[in-house]
């Protein structure tokens, strides 16, 4: 009798630990990440990381890790895109949304126009230019 109530104590103590055990792993499973279908515009840049591209979108105020499937634009260039986009920051790039471009085509007057910066020397050269100019009656 001893050993029947023994043998049934036992049995019950190991059941219930495998529920505790089947729970604590339901608890902790990794969630997958949420995922849209996106639209979007702006200018592609070079990312902090090699291999990385971001594009500012100025006008909805979001900048995007984008992923090419295939070939990539070239930095500075205006696109206009479509792709899935994940609800967090990439982990390798790490400057925004990660989107996974399924297909671009380019934009023109996306990207601000940068001004080339000139050399101190010449500088100096339109400014004894302008000293010449004024210097001459």
């Amino acid at each position: 009798m001893k050993m029947r109530v023994s043998l049934a104590a036992s049995l019950l103590l190991f059941i219930n630990s495998l529920s505790v055990i089947a729970f604590a792993q339901q608890e902790t499973a990794p969630t997958a990440p949420q995922s849209t279908h996106l639209k979007g515009h702006g200018c592609v840049k070079a990312g902090n990381v090699s291999g990385c591209y971001v594009v500012n979108d100025y006008k909805a105020h979001r900048k995007y890790n984008v992923f090419f499937r295939q070939t990539a634009p070239d930095v500075d260039t205006g696109i206009s895109f479509e792709g899935i986009a994940y609800g967090h920051r990439d982990p390798h790039c790490k400057q925004g949304q990660r989107v996974d471009v399924t297909e671009w085509k380019p934009l023109e007057s996306e990207c601000p126009k940068q001004q080339k910066k000139e050399t101190s020397s010449a500088l100096r050269e339109k400014g004894n230019c302008i000293l010449a100019r004024s210097a001459t009656p």
